[in-house]
């Protein structure tokens, strides 16, 4: 059964800044009804010559319970493609669909309220995940255990620091039981001893048959992680299959990349 579907999803933006011009003639398209619902300030009308793709035509399907690799430079769409499939944004054009109940992790301490205390952040998190507030105290203890965050549950998050932000921020995600999980990059931050912990968690709740969007610079871990792999290079889909093929096709890249970069003089452009 599917759990994600991409169906030719684009995403567009408008190079340059949004300036006066642009922003009210934003608003005359909204007003006369002349927008898409995906249409946001800044992005592009069809037909404008300055456009940027973020993603251009990606495809892809995610059967439940299965753990997929994103994989890509920087700048390649990655989080783009991660915050559409979020709802933080929409794409251009295409379709989305999602099965489940969907728990993400996309930045340190994301979708927290740092006016707010870590306490009433778990609770907030759940209820937008769709829990009742019994379910969410069910897990309470355990989410607290593991992030390691006791003495500081009535203090506001925004006094928290990057390490503890980002245990609390996985721990919600990762022990309210999403059918969809969605990672980015949160394991950059932390000590070795809690990234093990959050491998180890992330191990058990595969197990459970929950489906995994994964994105890491780190090899090693997306092999660890990941059973497929999905390769983007500046916003285009070049291969989605075995998640060992997925990083060899991005590793020769890279390296073809660095070898072409050392063969340039820094500042004279010229080839030795």
């Amino acid at each position: 059964m599917l759990s994600v579907s991409v169906e030719n999803v684009s995403k567009v933006y408008r190079l340059g800044e949004i300036n006066r011009k642009q922003f009210f003639s934003d608003i005359r398209r909204w007003t006369k009804g002349k927008s898409r619902a995906s249409h946001g300030f800044g992005e592009q009308e069809p037909g404008a010559t300055d456009l940027f793709y973020a993603l251009k035509n990606i495809s892809f399907q995610v059967e439940e319970g299965e753990t997929l690799g994103i994989i890509g430079a920087n700048g390649a769409g990655k989080s783009t493609l991660l915050k559409l499939l979020s709802r933080i944004t929409l794409p251009s054009t295409g379709r989305i669909r999602l099965k489940g109940r969907m728990g993400s992790l996309l930045e340190v301490g994301s979708g927290f309220n740092g006016d707010m205390t870590g306490r009433e952040n778990i609770y907030m998190k759940g209820v937008i995940m769709g829990m009742k507030r019994k379910e969410i105290s069910a897990k309470f203890d355990a989410i607290v255990a593991f992030a390691g965050t006791e003495k500081f549950l009535e203090t506001p998050v925004k006094r928290y620091s990057s390490g503890m932000g980002m245990r609390l921020a996985f721990s919600v995600a990762a022990f309210l039981e999403p059918e969809i999980l969605i990672v980015d990059e949160v394991l950059t931050v932390g000590d070795q001893q809690f990234k093990d912990r959050c491998i180890a968690r992330i191990e058990d709740v595969i197990k459970g048959g929950c489906t995994i969007l994964f994105v890491s610079h780190v090899g090693e871990l997306v092999r660890q992680v990941c059973r497929r792999g999905l390769y983007l290079k500046s916003g285009s889909l070049m291969y989605l299959g075995d998640v060992d093929t997925a990083l060899d096709k991005y590793e020769a890249v890279v390296k073809a990349e660095a070898e072409n970069a050392i063969t340039v003089h820094p500042t004279s452009g010229k080839e030795y």
